[in-house]
């Protein structure tokens, strides 16, 4: 199952750095405060200031001892017990998709979208 989420406003400038970090090799992540229903292989979508941009496809999940220290921000996500999704390969969405940003996550095959559009 494909789920999406919402790169907030205050966190674009960090995710496109990021994004030019992982070009070169890497991954990304996120982390929840419970374990979302995807596995590997799944796509992680993003919407970003009203669009939904593109993805990334799972490779890892796990539940975390401690917080995960991001190597391009310094920053400390997560607490003892969430869980981190790992992905990477990320491709972009040749016709952005519009999509209101919000909290949590949506999990893809719930939402009316154009699946052509999201590459399925």
């Amino acid at each position: 199952m494909h789920i999406l989420v919402t790169t907030p406003k205050s966190e674009m400038e960090n995710s496109a750095i990021e994004g030019h970090t992982i070009e070169k090799g890497g991954y990304w992540f996120r982390t929840f405060k419970f374990r979302p229903k995807i596995d590997i292989g799944d796509r992680i979508y993003f919407t970003e200031g009203g669009v939904i941009t593109g993805f990334g496809v799972v490779f890892e999940i796990r539940q975390v001892s401690m917080g995960q220290k991001c190597d391009v921000t310094g920053r400390l996500w997560g607490d003892k017990g969430n869980y981190m999704v790992k992905y990477k390969d990320w491709k972009w969405l040749v016709d952005k998709i519009p999509f209101k940003g919000f909290q949590g996550i949506r999990y893809i095959d719930r939402l009316n979208l154009d699946k052509k559009k999201l590459r399925l």
